[in-house]
């Protein structure tokens, strides 16, 4: 008898997973990939498909939890004779027991009487279309098939064996209290002779550690969310490809949306729409390193496929070839037919892909600071191929097989392409027509609004210029596409609400898609509008929402896709990433709802009126402890550490909600007390260890912008940093034991020793001991590199010598083109950077030479319309923005 969905939990190695039953049977297990042929799938075929249980022997009752903070599945039985536990896990490969063969452990205890048990080690590899014999050997059993050998371990000494020599075998043997015993099942070569201890505590400590290595104010502040949200974070690591960062949708295949219908799908791959709404989880609970292998992977698809040739999906190992085919030798769950792996969607028209491919890379600039400029041409054409394709038909995110149509979820978000395009271009001075992209932009705008909406729903729809409702329609205010309080988007919330919703839970849509039966409520649906109703100010209803969802959860806080509250069962595949992503975004959108509106600016205290208006010097590296012992090595690249952690910080208290990094949050972390303590090596480092210009340059530029951010969190800096007397003159680090503020670095080293614009005197004296450290060769690059403390900031994420000069090329294109320079053709005026009037003589001795400088850096076609009115031209110069946090988006 098939169990129930809910009735499995997960463990895995981020290689490949797992899915144990309440009662200790693995009932589904893919070798050696997640989206390898099964060797154990008695979830999709209770007869033929393969099992390896672990149970007592005579009639028990079970329960089971994770051990808090891991994958380590614990697995309570209780008989009339005694209690066991059994421990389930996977050893994940880059801990300290990465030489171990990979596979499935079972570490088995007796807690108090004696207790009978029986294993049963039914493989069926390849889907159960091969055969396989089990042959004993030595201390263990050895599983013979086409593929590479699998091996069962045990560390028994007295048992009873049956069935090898044929393709089940099953084990007998007894244990007294405070007996253990551990079985593993793993796959690859092993050494038969050695002797295995079960690895249970260093998995254990290995899980505990990731899940609280994180930065940012999400890390220690979820309230009573923290065990399901941490739930949550946990399957994702474990759904990640380790090798490559990727994420699948799920573990298993063919689960089916319908019981006995044809909605089977196979999930065990990486969708590009799941990128925007992953990255916006990763960060917001600070799992930096997991949001940078992500992205790595994002960034190696767009470069190994380029825009013309991506797909909606990939495989893990990122193929494109994602045939599929039926399993008709299976009997499908519950007798779910077809059996499919692979997936015929991957060769569908999906126009929304644009908008998240480019959500993904604005989420990217808000938490990373920065975007690599070597993809902006990829991103560039994904614009223009939201261009090329928005008034044309698709298959729309559902997927459907019997399209296509004008979804209005894919002319949204190609809007959303341009809308992120436009916001990067102008962010970092990338080179597009901006112009015509805004006029699509508001073009794409115009005909959803229009074509999209329907006034006797009072909602927008599914398709153009029908009465069809759609829950994907919940993310518009969600992808800031109309505020959410705009009345069209409170209408499509009250909408969805009213006709798709069925017994608390969302269901998709309730058109025709091309395929028979009915599907349950999608959780995915649920979450978003959980999102809108806090957005909206609703937090009771978005409370009362997630509490009814909250029951298609099981027991150990896992969710599948789909949920039938009539039957009170979980449907389609299992564990869904895209069901906990959106659970952990929904969370976040209710606290952050929960928190006060900003008002107005908090109160300064007498010590921070003093420490604003008195221009007394302040080291901000300054330690309050001993000395360390010199003989300790300092790292030669401590700037470039110190600017990524910075990064990373700021990326991690980033609030989306305010578009901003939220300072004061970052100031109280644990996360900056460590970069305070890194910085305080700067003390020991000796700046005439530098031995080269390029050195000496990307050094001091990378501590020049630190600096800079470091004094506007110390000094709680709200808006300008002309509110502090002296900010550039009076702060500084100790680095090798003398002091050195932002004026010092950019007038008496990085511009050798020039003097200030404000003061006709030099930074260093003659007898100045600093003087020696100023670079041999003055560069006019270095001041686009020292602007990097805005909300527009080259984007480099750390100034390194080997590659400088190309990245303050970089950094020079970058500022001329975001408002560095402006030209107004009908005034015939040239508006330029006010650093251009204080710091002329730098680029040249007059007005044509600082022209001439200027020009070299502009895009082909503003050069060209400069230089044909060049004499004409008058020149202006711009405000200066001295807000150093301004929101995002903001010029």
């Amino acid at each position: 008898m098939y169990r129930n969905i809910s009735d499995y939990g997960l463990i895995g190695n981020m290689q490949t997973a797992a899915l144990v039953s309440a009662d200790g049977s693995i009932d589904y297990y893919s070798l050696p990939y997640f989206d390898s042929p099964t060797i154990f799938a008695s979830l999709l075929d209770e007869r033929n498909g393969g099992f390896f249980s672990l149970k007592p022997s005579e009639p028990f009752t079970s329960s089971r939890e994770y051990l808090t903070g891991t994958c380590i599945l614990s697995t309570s039985f209780t008989t009339k004779h005694g209690r066991a536990t059994l421990y389930d896990f996977m050893p994940v490969e880059n801990s300290s027991l990465s030489q171990r063969p990979p596979g499935i452990h079972r570490c088995l205890r007796v807690d108090y009487g004696r207790m009978d048990f029986m294993l049963t080690l039914a493989p069926r590899p390849d889907y159960a279309r091969s055969k396989s014999v089990i042959q004993h050997d030595g201390p263990g059993f050895t599983i013979s098939h086409a593929n590479s050998p699998v091996t069962l371990l045990h560390s028994l000494q007295d048992f009873d064996a049956d069935g090898t020599g044929t393709d089940t075998l099953t084990l007998s043997f007894s244990l007294d209290q405070g007996e253990s015993a551990h079985f593993d099942l793993v796959h690859g070569p092993v050494n038969l002779e050695e002797k295995l201890p079960c690895p249970f505590e260093s998995t254990k400590s290995w899980w505990k550690e990731w899940l609280h290595y994180c930065i940012g104010e999400r890390c220690t502040w979820l309230g009573e969310f923290t065990p399901l949200v941490h739930r949550s974070m946990l399957t994702l690591k474990l759904l990640t490809f380790q090798p490559t960062g990727s994420i699948i949708a799920a573990v298993t295949t063919s689960l089916p949306e319908s019981i006995g219908g044809e909605r089977n799908w196979d999930y065990r791959f990486t969708w590009l729409r799941d990128a925007s709404f992953t990255l916006k989880s990763l960060f917001t609970l600070g799992h930096i390193n997991e949001a940078d292998s992500f992205i790595r992977w994002l960034h190696d698809t767009y470069r190994k496929h380029g825009s013309r040739e991506l797909m909606i999906m990939y495989s893990i190992h990122g193929e494109q070839a994602l045939r599929e085919q039926h399993l008709t030798h299976l009997d499908g769950y519950r007798h779910s037919k077809p059996l499919r792996i692979g997936n015929a969607a991957h060769s569908q028209q999906q126009w929304d892909i644009y908008g998240e491919v480019m959500d993904a890379a604005l989420r990217l600039s808000d938490y990373a600071g920065k975007i690599d400029e070597t993809l902006w041409p990829f991103f560039r054409d994904i614009c223009e191929m939201a261009i090329e394709n928005w008034r044309k038909p698709d298959d729309g995110i559902w997927e459907v097989r019997n399209g296509p149509y004008h979804f209005v979820y894919s002319k949204v978000m190609c809007w959303v392409a341009l809308d992120r395009g436009i916001t990067i271009a102008r962010r970092f001075g990338f080179n597009a027509p901006l112009d015509r992209w805004t006029r699509e932009r508001e073009e794409i705008r115009s005909q959803v609004l229009s074509r999209g909406f329907s006034n006797k729903l009072n909602s927008f729809v599914q398709r153009f210029d029908t009465e069809i409702l759609d829950a994907s329609l919940l993310i518009l205010p969600l992808v800031n596409f109309l505020p959410v309080s705009d009345h069209r988007i409170q209408g499509t919330i009250e909408a969805c609400r009213k006709h798709l919703m069925k017994n608390g839970f969302i269901r998709r849509y309730l058109a025709d898609d091309g395929l028979q039966g009915e599907e349950g409520g999608f959780l995915l649906c649920n979450f978003w509008m959980i999102e809108c109703l806090a957005l909206s100010g609703k937090i009771i209803e978005a409370e009362e929402l997630l509490g009814v969802t909250m029951n298609a959860a099981n027991d150990l806080g896992l969710f599948a896709e789909e949920y039938d509250p009539r039957r009170k069962e979980m449907l389609g595949n299992f564990p869904q990433a895209f069901s906990h992503i959106g659970y952990i975004n929904a969370i976040a959108a209710l606290l952050s709802g929960k928190l006060p509106p900003e008002t107005r600016d908090p109160e300064l205290s007498l010590m921070q009126r003093m420490q604003w208006l008195l221009p007394l010097r302040l080291t901000l590296n300054e330690s309050r402890q001993p000395a360390e012992s010199t003989t300790e090595k300092i790292e030669t690249r401590l700037d470039a550490r110190l600017k990524v952690m910075l990064g990373r910080l700021q990326g991690a208290f980033f609030d989306s909600r305010h578009r901003r990094v939220d300072y004061p949050a970052m100031k109280r972390s644990r996360s900056f007390g460590e970069y305070q303590r890194l910085a305080q090596h700067l003390h020991r480092f000796d700046p005439e260890s530098l031995q080269t210009d390029m050195e000496r340059k990307a050094f001091w530029i990378n501590i020049y912008n630190i600096l800079i951010i470091h004094g506007v969190i110390t000094l709680d800096i709200q808006r300008s940093v002309l509110e502090i007397v002296n900010f550039f003159g009076r702060i500084g680090y100790d680095i090798g034991d003398r002091f050195y503020s932002p004026d010092d670095i950019e007038h008496g080293i990085l511009r050798k020793n020039r003097s200030h614009p404000t003061f006709p005197i030099r930074q260093f004296s003659s007898n100045d001991p600093r003087l020696q450290l100023a670079v041999e060769t003055f560069d006019p690059r270095i001041h686009f590199a020292l602007v990097c403390a805005s909300s527009s900031c080259p984007p480099i994420e750390f100034y390194d010598a080997e590659k400088i000069d190309h990245q303050l090329d970089i950094a020079a294109r970058s500022f001329i083109n975001r408002n560095g320079l402006e030209l107004d053709e009908k005034k015939r005026e040239l508006r330029l950077s006010r650093i251009f009037q204080w710091y002329g003589r730098d680029f040249g001795d007059n007005r044509d030479q600082v022209l001439d400088y200027l020009l070299q850096f502009c895009d082909e076609s503003l050069r060209e319309r400069i230089v044909s009115m060049r004499t004409q031209l008058r020149i202006r110069y711009l405000p200066y923005n001295w807000d150093l946090n301004r929101r995002l988006g903001e010029t």
